[in-house]
């Protein structure tokens, strides 16, 4: 299957087929008003690469938007215990006292990695996308991978999402399932570790 690379579409975050991510059909750029083959969040190419599109994406600590992304954070995530993010930085948000039990906080990130994300397709979910972070910084997108793939076994679960993803045959991921639980993998540019989510119809 194509990949977004493959139709010299640049997106360092997007390593998955074009056909599991949130494209947007043929028209007019909402920007520079040229006709664009595949438009994402209504913009050619160009101009969403420029990153003067607005766009907000979720992530696992929380939706970023342009305004977040110049800040260098998330808008944040509900903690009780602040100590179970490891190794980045809290911010909390004010109290409201009409919820006083309710602390949020944000998670900071490098301007410039929340810029690229906002940059970047957003892929298919059933529920919504949850981008994931390692090394402080988002990881990549490789792809939506049907559990009907593996052997069940959480435990060796990234092992085998590992060897899928390090020669991968994307037409068996296109026939027919038996079951509707979905992974969305992500590999780590950094150090290369592997991390997914789950969701399912």
């Amino acid at each position: 299957m194509d990949t977004l690379d493959d139709l010299e579409k640049l997106f360092p975050l997007f390593k998955a087929p074009i056909a599991q991510a949130v494209l947007d059909g043929p028209g007019l750029c909402i920007r520079c008003k040229s006709q664009a083959g595949a438009r994402f969040n209504d913009a050619c190419y160009d101009c969403f690469r420029s990153g003067n599109i607005d766009a907000v994406i979720d992530t696992e600590f929380g939706m970023v938007t342009r305004e977040d992304a110049v800040l260098g954070r998330t808008h944040g995530i509900p903690l009780h215990d602040p100590s179970s993010v490891t190794g980045y930085k809290l911010t909390q948000h004010p109290v409201d006292p009409r919820f006083p039990d309710d602390h949020w906080y944000h998670v900071h990130i490098e301007s410039e990695y929340l810029s690229e994300l906002l940059r970047t397709p957003k892929y298919h979910t059933w529920q919504g996308e949850t981008w994931l972070f390692c090394c402080q910084r988002p990881m990549e997108f490789r792809g939506s991978l049907p559990a009907d793939l593996f052997s069940g076994d959480l435990d060796s679960l990234p092992s085998e999402i590992g060897d899928f993803l390090s020669s991968p045959d994307w037409q068996r991921t296109t026939g027919e399932r038996h079951e509707s639980l979905t992974y969305y993998a992500f590999t780590c540019p950094a150090c290369k570790a592997i991390r997914y989510n789950e969701d399912c119809d």
